[in-house]
């Protein structure tokens, strides 16, 4: 059996584990660290949106791991982990690695929740990686070389509904008749209300449907049964069923027990654990103790990984640590092709200067400098939207 004792280890490469990994080597060069995920490349979920609708290019979304850790004095190793053993400090992972670590911080993010519903894994399309958008684009594509039938359900009225419905309308001219299928009573329930009363013009715009207060009960090949009140059960024919109606945390297997509030790991204002304080549980896992309202974002896992950067080396220099302070930078949301919204720090604003906005503030938010500047400078050669849109 393999053997790498004591670093700090950081399971999962998302927003939280790269911030994390990057932050705490420029405050301490010489601490060693070691970064695992199961995948080769980080997703930049957030712009994955605008690479199905080919408005930006695959590349400039998911850089490699490896080059993001290049030069850094950062291990990546690829690998999927299977369990923690708190007592021991063990990592157990595929083909019988095992790793100890002097400190953990566990960020492996969320998979879709199909919420036990009968059909949703069989006959739905998802859209959180490359893969997913592969796969969806290729039938899309099919559908409208071969005249297929145009039906195309998308459940879930959060932010990725919304910006998939306006982008899946915009790329194919309206040849999708597209509904949505909301349980609340609201599209973009969560999010800020310059953003939704955007959202809903958009969607009003292309003749989107919406059947809100509406309860999906089972997903088939042909469409969606649903629930719109207690006695009304009906049938949404459907030629493609796209789910983004929710998520759940992507967790390991535990060898103790652990407190878990919603499905998420409950830790305290330092982002630590209360019972094992050496690891800190970070993003989509975990929930902040009195802090339970707090979204489930890139923004606020990017600034959960600086924090816990901060307090893994002011706990290495027997120093006080620091209670996390989420700062709200406001929000954007892609409203179809080359159309945005964006909410917040004072700035409310829509159409196609905010796109631009939008994907030059992201621009700068890539993990790694060079990717940043090639991502920028690509889409402003390229496309010189930027300066029609001023």
């Amino acid at each position: 059996m393999n053997s790498i004792k004591k670093p700090i280890v950081i399971v999962g490469c998302g927003f939280a584990g790269i911030n994390t990994a990057l932050s705490l080597k420029k405050l301490n060069p010489f601490i060693p660290i070691l970064v695992i995920d199961s995948q080769s490349q980080f997703i930049f979920k957030p712009l994955l949106y605008e690479v199905l609708s080919e408005e930006i290019r695959s590349w400039e979304v998911a850089p490699k791991l490896e080059t993001i850790f290049k030069n850094s004095r950062i291990i990546f190793l690829k690998n999927q982990l299977i369990s923690i053993n708190f007592s021991e400090r063990s990592l157990k992972f595929h083909d019988q690695l095992e790793i100890n670590y002097e400190f953990l911080v566990l960020c492996t993010g969320s998979i879709h929740n199909n919420f036990s519903l009968p059909g949703v894994d069989e006959n739905c399309y998802f859209f959180n990686n490359l893969d997913d958008k592969e796969k969806l684009k290729l039938f899309l594509n099919n559908s409208v070389k071969n005249k297929l039938g145009n039906n195309l359900a998308i459940i879930g009225a959060g932010p990725s509904g919304v910006e998939l419905a306006c982008k899946v309308n915009d790329l194919y001219d309206g040849y999708f008749k597209i509904c949505i299928i909301e349980k609340s009573q609201e599209i973009l329930s969560n999010n800020k209300i310059f953003n939704r009363e955007e959202a809903e013009k958009a969607i009003q715009k292309r003749n989107i449907k919406i059947l809100l207060n509406t309860t999906v009960e089972s997903v088939s090949k042909d469409g969606v049964k649903v629930l719109e009140d207690i006695n009304n059960s009906k049938f949404v024919a459907s030629n493609c069923v796209i789910w983004t109606a929710g998520i759940r945390p992507n967790l390991p297997l535990f060898s103790q027990e652990v407190k878990l509030v919603n499905q998420r790991i409950l830790i305290d204002k330092y982002l630590q654990m209360k019972s094992f304080p050496n690891i800190f549980p970070i993003g989509d896992i975990s929930i902040i103790e009195g802090h339970e309202d707090l979204p489930v974002t890139a923004q606020v896992a990017m600034q959960q990984g600086l924090h816990v950067a901060k307090n893994l080396n002011l706990m290495m220099r027997n120093e006080e640590l620091l209670p996390f302070e989420y700062q709200d930078n406001g929000e954007m949301i892609s409203l179809g092709i080359g159309e945005a919204s964006i909410s917040g720090l004072g700035l409310t604003i829509s159409g196609k200067l905010a796109f631009e906005i939008r994907r030059l503030i992201y621009a700068s938010k890539m993990p790694i400098l060079e990717k940043t500047f090639k991502s920028a400078a690509s889409w402003i050669l390229d496309k010189k939207s930027f300066i029609s849109a001023l």
